[in-house]
């Protein structure tokens, strides 16, 4: 026995439908208008189902108006629950979908006794409005009549409503209390998970289903989904292997999804696969690769794809030209940025907002790189009010931005007054570009003033008017910002962390910056890069830079100044730090410049760390910064520093060209290591070198090594060489090594005479030579002269010894027993 009909009052009437939605034809009497040709229901039985094919076409063709002018021109009593039900259905799925529950309610005005069809397909209108209120009343209507447990059409109604009402636990009610679910009802659960996040429990109800046999292109299409958003590669290559096996290979929906599916998992050679095996290659399957290759920043590869589109297709849509003018901003390529624009205008997509806005942007980044076009983003804002005949928000906010780079305050201020004029309600994103644009073009007291005005003001406003006062050097304002804005509980992002960083760096406040750290953390921005890298400038700045260098392993090489750190490194003359940093660099493959590798090899040497000076020379080899004679130089010095002189000699030895400064440090490789012979030998060679200038400081070295040899002709003979031949002007160190040949080979009158006769007599450096080694050729009397030499030209000419030992020289007696005792 079938159910009663329901009683008029069960669907209580909505208020948000119009109280006109008493009778059939009332709604839309006065915006259709009436159609002649269409023949009187009551004619015949014969145009009464030709009427009712008309309707049902227009319906299914998304014809609405032509359907519902059809349906209006219907006799009440020619109207049958089809007609009702073709119309319902075609609102329901091409909209607007408020008409279907207009009509449903029309219906139960009249007593007519809806099917289990009709109120599925409410429930399907129910889901696009996404009200759940009138969703629950439907469930309620249904349950009364016995249709929720008998007809499988409401249930999966109900499924699809509750899941686009996002009230989960309610569908998995319903689809539990399904006796025997079909295909549908499987998959409209599944449907239900991935839209609503929880895509673990779909893959679970996606392998049940595989399980039972159950499964068609869209429920693959769907886990394809699943295991993208849960970054699960390898499911999805099994997912792959299953359409194959079941072949579904050549479906253009299942190979569109897969070319999303490995376009977002970074598995671009496996999407550029399954697109080069497409037979037929839709708009969907070019947008889908070319949008993958953008979101990769493979900008060549997508602006190649997007130049064999235009070739092989007939055109393109507002989302191929949404994707390739990001890629074109990003790249500057504004050639073919203004070849797309002279493209969209003549398809007629001038006057889609998504497309106009990524046009905007692109003319924005242009005219800032650009100053003698920076007038050209408004005048694209004035073509599109000509063309749409209102603002748009994103259009609006992109213009703000032009006004911004450009410092234009005159036009900034214009376009806020176009905004007031219109009565629009901006929304969050135009505030706060108009926030920033007043605060960049200096304007900060307005900047202030407008952000005070708003009421309820977002994330976004927050975040411009922190940078704003932060970028005007308000820093003690900017953190008096961040904490009102902490205290009113809106959510912060990245901007906000970075911008309060900056605030904490310029006035020192260590505390403040780590707790806006952890504050980070806790909101889930600990690894965003933008904050990362603000706050492992900050750690910089304040000295703790383990801290920072614990940050930085959570970043890409190409985001990280590794030289910044080695330098900080440095600075602190942390060269074990530096080694460290170094073993790191070595893991990451990091790229490193000149300057970085010298101060590596630089601490190897400080320490003494022979076998990390092998690795970095390796490691700088096959980077490619070894070729240089400077970096020779230093690989040169770090192995003498490392006591290794075969070393020192191989990278010496494989220089090409050899100049002045290589000849210099591989001589005080040999000085410093107790070679002075081979020093004398190679600075010999030096001279015969036409190229080879010698320098100061090999001149200073060689006499050095003269000293320690005892070779004192040859050493007035460089040091005439020096002064007659290079005219090099001799400083105190080559006088006091000078001094210490005369001084080690016992001529102690000659070396007083060189003193009194050549050297000049403010140098102490002399004196303080000649006493050294008459100490250690036990000369009394030199000692004592020398001293007493020593002890006057301090007091004379205020040398450098520091006051405490000048102190002691004027007070203790002039012996030879206090001279010892000092020196």
């Amino acid at each position: 026995m079938a159910p009663p009909p329901p009683p008029p009052h069960l669907l209580p009437r909505s208020s948000s439908f119009r109280s006109s939605a008493v009778s059939p034809a009332s709604p839309h009497k006065d915006r259709h208008r009436s159609i002649s040709s269409i023949p009187h229901a009551a004619t015949a039985p014969a145009a009464a189902a030709a009427q009712l094919s008309l309707l049902r076409a227009h319906a299914r063709a998304g014809r609405m108006r032509p359907a519902r002018e059809v349906f209006d021109a219907m006799p009440a009593p020619g109207r049958t629950l089809i007609a009702w039900t073709a119309l319902m259905s075609g609102y329901a799925t091409h909209g607007p979908a408020i008409e279907a529950l207009e009509l449903l309610l029309c219906m139960l005005g009249l007593l007519l006794r809806p099917d289990a069809f009709v109120f599925s397909v409410a429930l399907r209108a129910c889901a696009a409005v996404g009200s759940l209120r009138l969703g629950r009343q439907l469930h309620g209507a249904v349950a009364k009549l016995g249709y929720v447990g008998a007809d499988l059409f409401v249930a999966n109604g109900l499924v699809t409503m509750y899941s686009s009402c996002q009230s989960l636990r309610c569908a998995e009610k319903v689809f539990g209390g399904i006796a025997a679910p079909d295909l549908v009802s499987l998959t409209s659960m599944l449907s239900a998970y991935t839209e609503n996040g929880c895509d673990a429990e779909a893959l679970m109800l996606f392998m049940e289903m595989v399980r039972d046999g159950v499964c068609d292109a869209f429920t693959l299409s769907v886990a394809l989904r699943a295991a993208s958003s849960l970054g699960h590669v390898g499911l999805g290559h099994q997912l792959h292997c299953c359409m194959i096996k079941m072949g579904l290979v050549g479906n253009e929906f299942l190979d569109n999804c897969l070319i999303g599916f490995y376009g977002r998992s970074g598995e671009l050679q496996l999407m550029r696969n399954v697109f080069d095996e497409m037979d037929i290659k839709d708009l969907v399957s070019w947008n889908t690769i070319i949008q993958s290759y953008a979101e990769n920043l493979c900008d060549e590869e997508a602006l190649a794809h997007f130049r064999a589109m235009m070739f092989e297709c007939t055109g393109c849509d507002e989302f191929t030209l949404g994707s390739i003018l990001h890629v074109v901003t990003r790249r500057g390529a504004f050639d073919h940025g203004m070849e797309i624009h002279g493209y969209l205008i003549r398809a007629g997509l001038d006057s889609d907002k998504h497309v106009m806005s990524a046009l905007m942007d692109m003319y924005v980044n242009w005219a800032t790189l650009h100053k003698g076009h920076q007038i050209f983003p408004l005048r694209m804002l004035k073509y599109y009010l000509s063309v749409q005949g209102e603002l748009d928000q994103f259009i609006v906010a992109s213009s703000l931005k032009s006004c911004a780079s450009d410092l234009d305050l005159a036009a900034g201020r214009m376009l806020h007054a176009c905004i007031l004029k219109s009565n629009a309600n901006p929304d969050s994103f135009v505030t706060s570009s108009l926030v920033d644009m007043y605060a960049k073009c200096g304007a900060l007291e307005e900047s202030n003033l407008l952000f005070s005005r708003t009421k309820n003001p977002g994330t976004a406003a927050w975040s411009a008017v922190i940078s704003g006062n932060c970028l005007n050097g308000q820093y003690g304002r900017a953190m008096h910002l961040f904490r009102r804005m902490q205290g009113e509980h809106v959510q912060r992002n990245e901007f906000t962390y970075t911008a309060v960083l900056t605030a904490c760096m310029a006035l020192g406040d260590a505390v403040s910056g780590m707790e806006i750290h952890g504050n980070s953390i806790r909101n889930g921005y600990g690894t965003n890069t933008s904050v990362l890298k603000s706050l492992v400038n900050f750690y910089l700045r304040q000295g703790r830079y383990h801290q920072a260098l614990k940050l930085c392993l959570s970043l890409s090489n190409h985001e990280v100044s590794w030289g910044t750190f080695v330098e900080a490194f440095s600075q602190a003359d942390d060269h074990t730090g530096i080694v460290n940093l170094f073993h790191v660099l070595q893991r990451c493959g990091a790229e490193l410049d000149h300057h970085t590798a010298r101060l590596i090899l630089r601490s190897c040497g400080k320490l003494a760390l022979l076998e990390e000076g092998l690795e970095a020379h390796a490691y700088m080899t096959k980077h490619g910064l070894a070729s240089t004679a400077c970096m020779n130089n230093h690989l040169i010095d770090m192995y003498s520093s490392c006591g290794s002189l075969r070393h020192a000699f191989d990278a010496f030895n494989y220089m090409p060209d050899k100049d002045a400064s290589s000849w210099t440090s591989i001589i005080a490789a040999n000085v410093e290591n107790g070679c002075p012979e081979t020093a004398i030998r190679l600075f010999s060679q030096m001279l015969s070198k036409e190229k080879c200038r010698p320098t100061s400081q090999a001149f200073l070295l060689v006499l050095k090594a003269c000293a320690e040899t005892g070779l004192v002709s040859e050493a007035f003979r460089f040091f005439v060489s020096m002064t007659e031949v290079y005219k090099i002007q001799p400083s105190e160190g080559h006088f006091s090594h000078m001094i210490e040949v005369l001084g080690r080979a016992g001529m102690f009158k000659e070396a007083e005479h060189f003193i009194d006769s050549v050297v000049p007599s403010e140098s102490c450096a002399s004196a303080r030579s000649l006493l050294c080694a008459a100490k250690q050729n036990g000369n009394d009397e030199t000692v004592k002269l020398a001293a007493d030499k020593l002890a006057r030209l301090c007091l004379l000419s205020k040398c450098s010894t520091p006051v405490s030992h000048r102190a002691q020289i004027t007070v203790a007696p002039l012996t030879e027993k206090g001279v010892r005792s000092h020196y």
